[in-house]
């Protein structure tokens, strides 16, 4: 299991990459630094749910059957698209607004499970 207790609790920020503040994708990408991956960067204006078919294309990820230790999870909520990383098969890591925290898998809605291809 990686580090991960120094970021529960951090504050979400948009467009944050830095333990200053996470939005979900900066969390995704130092999580999955932490796990070895090298995730990819994206600029976005809004969380819509059509982020995924405009960003997963050209994104360093291939879609996986089933949760595993350090992939994304890709999520709905409403009409937006949210993101985490997968500490196993059980549990993942996300931002949301309170905060970064640790939640079930399912206990919001999946879309989808990806492998991170880059190694660092």
């Amino acid at each position: 299991m990686i580090e991960i207790n120094d970021l529960i609790g951090t504050p979400y920020r948009d467009h944050g990459r830095d333990a200053a503040g996470y939005d979900c994708y900066g969390l995704a990408i130092e999580v999955a630094r932490r796990f070895g991956y090298k995730l990819n960067d994206v600029i976005y204006e809004n969380h819509d749910i059509e982020l995924s078919a405009q960003n997963v294309p050209t994104l360093n990820i291939t879609p996986i059957e089933a949760p595993r230790e350090g992939a994304i999870i890709e999520m709905e909520t409403g009409n937006e698209l949210h993101i985490g990383i997968c500490l196993n098969a059980r549990e993942f890591i996300h931002m949301t607004r309170n905060g970064c925290r640790i939640n079930q898998i399912g206990a919001i809605k999946v879309r989808g499970y990806y492998g991170i291809d880059t190694r660092i």
